[in-house]
């Protein structure tokens, strides 16, 4: 087996789709396959380590010698949420991208390195609730802006209906770009992170601390968050209900999320050799 570690994006790579998010039989056996021979599973999403727990305890990865990216690559942890490498952003950001969605009436979070979602909205728009309930995350609103200098932060949302995102998106592209990761992880969110935060900037760093080369990773994945992945890991695998720009950069294409398509690529590159 010359890979010796998979990681595996969540929503709608190792999930099946909505409603249900479900991890399949598929996916599940080929995971404690393999993990049963020595290899690394490591769950990589833009959740914070609060929405990512449950797949975990069902795929039986459990101490500290497993690995979690969480937070779009802001934070390394292990699975017990010790945190072994952070690139978080600046409180001083998070104020001012904090103000700017004030003077928008722009709905917004933005996440600590213990996996609360902080705003000071307390409209607490439709996209916020929903991506709280899908994290599993508690949703705290903060008294003011100045509230924010007291966390540490991985990450910022805005989260808005995807025809409204459109517009916002090359406003904070011009505003951030050149100084932050912006990414449209979502149709309906739009994350600001540390300029060094990427799932592949965090995947490398891993790799470097556990002692493994690239060719001895496989990165799985369905979004434009999901390339830097590739970047760093010798096998990119693509969902096949991956988006156009996730299929062209991919060494391999799989079956979709609906139809194990981790189990599949697994079975394929790591276990059926």
């Amino acid at each position: 087996m010359t890979i010796k570690l998979a990681a595996i994006d969540i929503d709608n790579t190792l999930l099946t789709s909505a409603p249900a998010r479900a991890l399949t039989t598929q996916n599940l056996q080929a995971i404690q396959q393999v993990t049963q021979l020595g290899a690394k599973i490591v769950l990589c999403s833009a959740r914070p380590l609060a929405g990512v727990k449950r797949y975990l305890s069902q795929a039986s990865l459990s101490g500290d010698d497993q690995y979690v990216i969480v937070d779009n690559g802001a934070l390394v942890q292990t699975v017990t949420g010790h945190t072994i490498g952070t690139q978080t952003l600046p409180a001083a950001t998070v104020v001012k991208l904090v103000e700017l969605c004030q003077q928008n009436h722009w709905h917004y979070n933005a996440i600590d390195d213990s996996s609360t979602m902080c705003t000071t909205d307390t409209r607490l728009g439709f996209y916020t609730v929903q991506l709280a309930a899908k994290y599993q995350a508690p949703l705290e609103v903060l008294p003011n802006s100045a509230a924010f200098l007291e966390r540490v932060f991985a990450k910022f949302d805005i989260t808005e209906a995807p025809e409204l995102l459109d517009h916002i998106e090359p406003k904070i592209q011009e505003l951030c770009g050149t100084d932050y990761y912006v990414v449209r992880s979502r149709p309906f969110l739009l994350e600001v992170l540390n300029r060094d935060a990427n799932k592949g900037r965090a995947l490398t760093n891993l790799a470097a601390q556990l002692g493994l080369k690239k060719n001895e990773i496989m990165a799985i994945g369905d979004e434009v968050n999901d390339l830097p992945m590739f970047a760093a890991a010798g096998i990119g695998v693509a969902m096949g209900n991956a988006v156009p720009a996730v299929k062209e950069a991919a060494d391999f294409i799989t079956t979709d999320n609906d139809h194990s398509g981790v189990g599949y690529a697994i079975h394929k590159f790591m276990l059926d050799l």
